[in-house]
């Protein structure tokens, strides 16, 4: 489902390297981000705006929306991410949204 922390170590390589503004991020960020998302976000949707492939790298723009459960106020940001493979499992990624965050915040 979404924000599914199990299924990362499907998609990232364990010594993944991330950005997000100014913070450099790790696998443990992501997994970490994904379980603050399932505590604080309900009912996410991503509507796919473009997906740009090539042999070892590819990009996502999307716009997202969810309700945060704490005000029950709808938020939404639209998002690129940038990702870079390495033997078919992500090696770097790089995001770009509309919507200032923490990627780091505690769950």
């Amino acid at each position: 489902g979404p924000f599914s922390a199990q299924a990362v170590p499907q998609f990232y390589r364990r010594d993944v390297v991330g950005y997000h503004r100014k913070q450099r991020l790790t696998y443990d960020d992501v997994i970490n981000r994904l379980l603050y998302d399932r505590t604080h976000f309900g009912n996410p949707v991503y509507d796919i705006q473009d997906i740009v492939v090539a042999e070892d790298k590819f990009a996502i723009r999307f716009s997202y929306s969810a309700v945060m459960l704490s005000a029950a106020q709808k938020v939404a940001a639209d998002v690129i991410y940038f990702y870079h493979l390495k033997d078919g499992m992500i090696s770097q990624f790089w995001l770009l949204a509309d919507m200032g965050f923490d990627y780091r915040a505690e769950p």
